[in-house]
C-alpha cells in the first residue's frame, strides 16, 4: 500500500509526513520529547524518519489504535470525531 512512498526516498522530514499523513508537526515534535512516536535521527538540524520504519509504525498504530491519527481533510483526530 505504501511502497511507492517508501520508493521516492528512503526518508521523510516532518513536512513530509505531515503533508502525506495529516499528523501535525507539533505532534511529531511532542512524540519526539516524550519518547513515543516513530523512529527518527537527527542530521545536522533536520529530523529525518526511515520511510519504512514509519510506515511499520504507522500500520502498528492504527491497527492497535495507540496513536492520534487525523483524517485527511480534517483538523479532528478519531477521538474527537468519535466523540459526536
Amino acid at each position: 500500500m505504501f511502497e511507492k512512498w517508501i520508493e521516492e526516498k528512503q526518508t521523510a522530514t516532518d513536512h513530509d509526513i505531515e503533508k502525506d499523513f495529516q499528523i501535525p508537526i507539533n505532534t511529531l515534535k511532542k512524540w519526539r520529547l516524550n519518547n513515543q512516536g516513530p523512529m527518527h535521527f537527527r542530521l545536522g538540524d533536520k529530523i529525518l524518519y526511515p520511510r519504512a520504519a514509519f510506515i511499520e509504525w504507522f500500520e502498528g498504530h492504527i491497527k492497535n489504535k495507540k496513536a492520534p491519527i487525523v483524517s485527511i481533510g480534517s483538523n479532528r483526530t478519531k477521538k474527537d470525531i468519535s466523540k459526536k
